[in-house]
């Protein structure tokens, strides 16, 4: 298993006991379970700590171990935040994986949702399969992520209108700046077609 050689949360010892857990608790596991050691400051070279064997993952004695090591495989498979992708990990390997990944999901998903859509961990799961599935499953994965999106809104709720993360709310910032505020003429049909100019949207009008 890869280790870090930093002060890291992930080498300390993370019981599995889900009959206890709500799911504050599974993300916290799921985040112990391997990834970039984003909580040590002097992680300056993007190294990883996992607790799952990812060149094994099928073996892994539990679901979350096995989620949260093949989304880790395929962001180090696309060389995500820059970090080398391993010499193992051949397109064999991938679409061997992907397809053990594929079926995990199919035999757990109920348990899934229920214990992780209250976390990014969802998402994560879905984007795997936008980056790296078939073109059938791309497709799908960003019509999927689109209605799950638009189910969020609550009209007497404005909170579910916007994210609290920094990095989103700072993408949205730069997007109205850059195409909305740079428009002479802010008229509803001239904002709307900046707005229906978005990937996401065209997929839904695909479909």
């Amino acid at each position: 298993m890869n280790k870090c050689n930093y002060d890291c949360f992930r080498k300390e010892h993370m019981p599995f006991e889900p009959k206890n857990w709500d799911s504050f608790q599974y993300n916290a596991y799921m985040e112990w379970c391997g990834g970039v050691c984003y909580s040590s400051p002097e992680n300056y070279d993007n190294k990883y700590c996992d607790n799952f064997n990812i060149q094994n993952l099928k073996d892994e004695d539990n679901l979350y171990k096995k989620l949260k090591g093949y989304i880790c495989m395929c962001r180090r498979y696309l060389e995500y935040q820059g970090y080398p992708k391993p010499e193992f990990m051949t397109e064999e390997f991938l679409q061997e994986n992907m397809n053990d990944f594929r079926e995990l999901l199919k035999n757990n998903i109920d348990e899934i949702l229920v214990n992780l859509c209250m976390t990014k961990w969802l998402y994560s799961i879905i984007i795997c399969f936008i980056d790296l599935g078939t073109e059938e499953e791309k497709t799908k994965c960003k019509l999927l992520v689109s209605l799950m999106q638009l189910n969020r809104i609550n009209l007497d709720r404005s909170r579910t209108f916007y994210s609290e993360d920094e990095v989103t709310q700072q993408a949205d910032k730069d997007f109205l700046v850059n195409n909305i505020v740079s428009i002479k003429d802010k008229s509803f049909e001239n904002v709307i077609s900046v707005l229906m100019n978005n990937d996401m949207v065209k997929v839904v009008k695909e479909f």
